[in-house]
């Protein structure tokens, strides 16, 4: 059973920053090589599309020097290991509010846009001051401003996965909710949680997950 689309909730950068005695910019930054080894492996497995929640539209309710070092993470981010995944052919795309987020920040997003925008076999979606009542709530108004009818079809449409269904839905970190993500998306997602933190987590234990996937019987409520 071939996959398509993975979402990934990143849970526990903090905490291993707190077991191991660091702050939690390099929790978090941590969490970054993580998400690179997973996205390599998640194209080599024929996965279409990952998809990733690095920074909700509640997190601004966090201490502020945290929110901070998480807008500069994304900034680091982007600099350091763009060349990366320019060489592994990745696709990069941001879905949320992008207007909201510091310039700077946007300015990088729009970068690693334009400079991945030519590769299509696989593409790494980035979740930024997302929310999904956020997604449910923007599309509506969109559905409204264009004075279309408010129907499942022209809902889905309007939402930031454009109605994408996701396969599977992977939360690390050891909490077992979906936070508010990719909410009408998810529906009949396959969810998988896993005790590790983010910076733990790896490419066998994402392999566990597609193997664990290919034994379930996805019947969609028939």
């Amino acid at each position: 059973m071939s996959v398509k689309t993975v979402a990934i909730v990143m849970d526990g950068n903090r905490r291993w920053a707190r077991q191991n005695n660091l702050p939690f910019s390099l929790g978090h930054r941590k969490g970054v090589e993580t998400l690179v080894e997973i996205t390599k492996e998640a194209k080599k497995k024929k996965v279409k599309k990952l998809i990733v929640y690095a920074f909700s539209s509640e997190n601004w309710s966090r201490e502020k020097f945290e929110v901070n070092s998480l807008m500069n993470l994304i900034s680091f981010g982007t600099e350091v290991k763009l060349d990366e995944i320019i060489k592994n052919e990745v696709r990069m795309e941001f879905i949320g509010d992008l207007d909201s987020i510091p310039k700077k920040a946007k300015e990088e997003v729009d970068r690693c846009v334009r400079s991945t925008k030519n590769f299509s076999d696989f593409t790494l979606v980035i979740a930024l001051n997302y929310g999904g009542v956020w997604d449910i709530v923007n599309a509506l108004k969109k559905i409204s401003e264009k004075g279309e009818t408010i129907n499942a079809k022209n809902f889905l449409k309007f939402t930031e996965l454009k109605g994408e269904e996701v396969e599977i839905f992977i939360r690390t970190g050891g909490e077992k909710r979906v936070s508010n993500f990719l909410l009408p998306n998810i529906g009949y997602s396959e969810l998988f949680f896993s005790d590790k933190l983010w910076p733990d987590f790896n490419a066998k234990d994402f392999n566990a997950v597609l193997d664990d996937f290919k034994t379930r019987q996805r019947r969609f409520g028939k």
